[in-house]
This record gives C-alpha cells, sequence and structure tokens, in this order.
C-alpha cells in the first residue's frame, strides 16, 4: 500500500498519544493490568519487531510508585512529543539488521521533547517510518548531534551510541531521495526554522 504523509501524520499522532499514555501509566494506579497489558500491546505493535525490542525495554510497574503524588509529578514533567515535520524519502539505504523492510520509502518524522517547560518549540529527534509487512512501523530513531549544534549551529541527526535502542544494524545509512515534505508546525528558533522551510 502507497501511504501518504496524511496517513503518517495520523500514525504518528497515535503513536505519541500511546508514548504519553505509557510514561505516565507507570505511575496511574487506576489502570488495571489488563489494561495496562493492552496499552503496553498497542505500543509495541508501532515499532518493527527488531527495533521494538531495544525501544521498550521495561513495562512492569511497581505499586510503590503508582499513587497520585508520583502520577501529579509525572504529569507535571511529561508531555506527548509534538510532531513538527514529515519528509518522506524514496530508495533508502538500510543497516544489514533492517529485514522485512520496503526499501522503496522511508518517512522522517521531527519531534519536539516529551519533557514540560522547555525554553523554545523545536524537534529534538528523528523517528523514521518504514513499510513493514504492508504496514506503516516504527524502524529506527536518530538524535541531535548537540556538539555540532552547540559549535556550528547546525542541525544533524546521530544514532546515539551509549543508548540501549542502537545497534549498528538497524540504521538508516542514507536517507535517499527526499521527494516530499509535509510541514505541521513551526519551529520558533531561527536555525530549526531555516531547517523547517528547507
Amino acid at each position: 500500500m502507497g501511504y501518504t504523509l496524511e496517513d503518517v501524520k495520523q500514525f504518528i499522532e497515535e503513536f505519541t498519544e500511546l508514548e504519553y499514555q505509557f510514561g505516565i501509566g507507570f505511575y496511574d494506579n487506576s489502570i488495571n493490568d489488563e489494561e495496562w497489558e493492552s496499552l503496553v500491546s498497542k505500543l509495541e505493535s508501532c515499532y518493527s519487531v527488531r527495533f521494538g525490542f531495544y525501544s521498550i525495554t521495561n513495562t512492569i510497574r511497581d505499586e510503590s510508585y503508582m499513587n497520585e503524588e508520583e502520577l501529579s509529578n509525572e504529569k507535571d514533567n511529561l508531555k506527548k512529543r509534538r510532531l513538527f515535520l514529515i519528509r518522506k524519502y524514496e530508495k533508502p539505504v538500510f543497516g544489514k539488521g533492517m529485514i522485512g523492510i520496503d526499501t522503496d520509502v522511508v518517512f522522517s518524522c521531527f519531534l519536539g521533547s516529551n519533557i514540560n517547560n522547555m525554553s523554545s518549540e523545536k524537534y529534538y529527534s528523528n523517528v523514521s517510518l518504514g513499510v513493514v509487512n504492508g504496514e506503516l512501523k516504527v524502524i529506527t530513531e536518530r538524535e541531535l548531534n548537540f556538539e555540532k549544534r552547540r559549535s556550528e549551529e547546525i542541525i544533524e541527526w546521530i544514532y546515539n551510541k551509549r543508548s540501549n535502542v542502537y545497534t549498528e544494524a538497524l540504521t538508516i545509512k542514507k536517507d535517499g531521495k527526499l521527494v516530499d515534505t509535509l510541514r505541521v508546525f513551526e519551529p520558533d528558533h531561527p536555525t530549526w526554522l531555516a531547517d523547517y522551510n528547507s
């Protein structure tokens, strides 16, 4: 199936909502075990199987943290990641561990922070979607290279080698040819705004 940028936008909106609900769900005693397992299953289904293994590493809730005070603190600190931009690329080059992914297209989705009270609205991560067995799935995630951002005012996306998500094989070696863009929310920092409009 040929997915549109609007399809990708809808997927990301649902994914980031599940991600947020998962984050606060660790502290929410109103969610019973069956509802928690359903939430975890829905979030896991957003990922390609291999990448999902590295992305959702802890699903066990500790009842001693499941109270109103902890839940309130988490709601104060955590927010749903905002979608800023989607770029569609054709003929990407994947690492050898990216098995079962259609090599014709990849979608790069630029997301904001999940932490409240950030100083400005800008994107910090690049979540890539691919088509796996005919369905959209999160296949990998890159983060901002903060060293280049600080020293050269350049936005560059890298894999964090210290992260438990990183494995050499689960990478996009080259995005491919940019063929389409969907601008969703304009960042408020000049460097990001230039990238957003490029």
